[in-house]
């Protein structure tokens, strides 16, 4: 049994890995990748920020201690932080990848608070990575007025024992995100189930979710198995999908999103655990005109994860599990907060949260668990721990964040896909990798599969530098105005780069085929019709489209064998040479979102 305890002040400054506990700094992490990502998973979640100019780090210092342990598992951690010379306001607790264990707490001077909570330690696989992390490490970190060495002392006890573990499993808005020294709750990057440890006593909560994952890669990329070797009776898996799966056609909310959904609960119900599904938390809403929502027969504000929410609930009913709406009641927050929903996220983003955000999303759904009849017993531990909610407005911070040095490049890192090794150009996909057009975040490029016409879009207009259009009109029947890929498409329409002659018509409705395999000759198309700087003259046959693409060295099939699909690994190879004809591209500004 492992158990250790000690107490630092200002006389232990420096980490010292013999001892196995001290002060630590994220300049003291030894990464393979030199990421900020892989940083500060050996930091507690910390990233240094380096500011243009001289910015005062008064009350927004953060203290961080690392002890490593013998082996993984779970650990009771019992910490006491006493103010020698001033009170201490604002304190901030935070542990493992900067879970939030306690928020706003003030420490008179003189006095002592103790928090007593449990970890777990488990391997994870970094950001950017394929390989398992399995560094046996706990980090505690805090921050707030005057959490200096000279003024706060800090005593732990960290004990090995077995409680039961509450598993989450989602996207970047569920995940532990890592946040800058000085520390900005306006300006932190948070997933709502970072700050979920808030309320549980008598169980650990280890967050499994990851950046760009789909309810697909979390599988395949090895997260999910980690959870499947260690998940036992008693424990509970949180799982909140959504984001990632609407930008993929195999995904469809009733189709393959659902299915494994399906698949998590009963695996989870066969290790002996307990499941809770969670609908995406929604994104700022879109909104139409007055005239557009009578056209379109819709309310004036709409989501694009609709469906997806509405899929996670049906399963939730079929398989008896408790259902948490978070899509539903965001939106609504969203709604009620009018323009000053923008504060919930992060600077220039509708999708991640900040700090203040992921506080509000975790008390909606502690009060949603709570309110349910089923939910009552489901999460492990003590959860109703007496913490009340209480509002958090970012009114209170400063709302304008110091220009900082960006973090070093996360598409300088060499190939992460584990499946590209049979494919010939690995060279243009290096090229289109440099580009940003690939995903770093997933660990599968699946290279030799064909790419449906409606996924390409995404890629498309990140290497055309173009950005999607909303509303969109409907003018073809197989996509609705909510769909992910209907914004790009709306685009393609006002910049005439749709082929007619690559859609389908029946009576008077016409089809984009979104699902369809792209072939050769679209790819072509929407190429040289952008390549046409005049819209107006972008009626190009297919045929002429397919022969100045061959010319230009775009398009490098051997045979121009009509209507054979392309696959995914020659799209990002033939969108990286025309990114190198297309110059000016390279130079060109824009917001992806669509």
């Amino acid at each position: 049994m492992f158990s250790i305890n000690f107490k630092l002040q200002n006389n232990d400054s420096l980490y010292s890995q013999g001892r196995g506990y001290g002060f630590f700094t994220p300049e003291m992490a030894v990464t393979s990748s030199g990421t900020a990502h892989e940083q500060s998973l050996k930091s507690g979640g910390w990233n240094t920020r380096h500011f243009y100019e001289e910015v005062s780090d008064e009350g927004r210092k953060v203290q961080i201690v690392k002890v490593t342990v013998p082996s993984f598992g779970t650990y009771r951690v019992s910490v006491r932080i006493s103010a020698l010379n001033k009170s201490i306001e604002h304190l901030t607790l935070f542990s493992s990848r900067r879970a939030m264990i306690a928020r706003d707490v003030t420490v008179p001077c003189g006095s002592t608070y103790e928090k007593t909570y449990h970890t777990a330690v488990t391997p994870f696989i970094p950001a950017l990575s394929a390989t398992r992390c399995n560094d046996k490490d706990i980090f505690i970190s805090y921050t707030g007025s005057d959490v200096s060495q000279e003024n706060a002392v800090l005593e732990v006890t960290i004990t090995e024992e077995k409680v039961p573990v509450i598993w989450i499993g989602g996207d970047s808005t569920v995940t532990d995100q890592n946040a800058g020294i000085p520390y900005f709750p306006f300006g932190s990057f948070s997933g709502w189930a970072q700050t979920l440890p808030r309320f549980i006593e008598g169980a650990a909560v280890c967050n499994m979710s990851h950046s760009g994952l789909t309810s697909n890669c979390f599988r395949d990329d090895g997260h999910y198995d980690i959870i499947r070797e260690m998940i036992k009776p008693g424990d509970c898996l949180i799982m909140q999908f959504g984001h990632n799966d609407q930008k993929r056609r195999n995904l469809a909310a009733f189709g393959g999103y659902a299915d494994n959904l399906r698949r998590y609960v009963k695996e989870t119900r066969q290790a002996g655990a307990e499941a809770i599904l969670c609908s995406p938390i929604s994104r700022v809403p879109l909104e139409l005109s007055e005239e557009d929502a009578n056209a379109l027969n819709m309310d004036r504000h709409y989501s694009l994860l609709a469906d997806h929410a509405k899929a996670t609930e049906s399963v939730a009913k079929e398989l008896d599990v408790p259902f948490i709406d978070l899509h539903g009641q965001t939106f609504e927050k969203w709604l009620e907060f009018g323009d000053n929903a923008k504060d919930f996220f992060m600077p220039g983003d509708v999708t991640h949260t900040n700090e203040y955000g992921s506080v509000m999303i975790a008390d909606i759904f502690m009060k949603t668990l709570r309110s349910l009849d089923k939910g009552k017993d489901t999460l492990p531990g003590r959860c109703d721990n007496g913490l009340t909610f209480s509002f958090w407005s970012p009114e209170s911070d400063v709302k304008v964040i110091p220009a900082q040095e960006p973090e070093p490049d996360i598409f300088s890192i060499p190939l992460p896909y584990l499946d590209i090794a049979g494919f010939e150009d690995k060279a243009g996909l290096e090229k289109a990798f440099r580009y940003c057009l690939l995903d770093p975040c997933v660990m599968f490029l699946h290279p030799d599969a064909p790419m449906p016409r409606a996924q390409l879009l995404m890629v498309l207009f990140k290497a055309l530098r173009i950005a999607g259009t909303r509303p969109y009109r409907g003018k073809y029947s197989d996509l609705k105005i909510d769909e992910w890929d209907s914004g790009y498409v709306e685009t393609l329409i006002s910049e005439n780069l749709i082929d007619p002659a690559t859609t389908k018509s029946e009576g008077d409705k016409l089809f984009f085929r979104p699902d369809e395999s792209l072939t050769y000759e679209e790819l072509d198309s929407f190429l040289m019709r952008f390549y046409e700087s005049d819209k107006d003259k972008r009626d190009i046959p297919l045929d002429e489209c397919v022969r100045r693409a061959m010319e230009l060295g775009i398009d490098e099939r051997k045979e121009a064998a009509p209507g054979k699909w392309i696959s995914r690994g020659e799209v990002y190879t033939a969108l990286a040479r025309f990114i190198d004809l297309e110059e000016d591209i390279k130079t060109r500004s824009i917001n992806f979102e669509a």
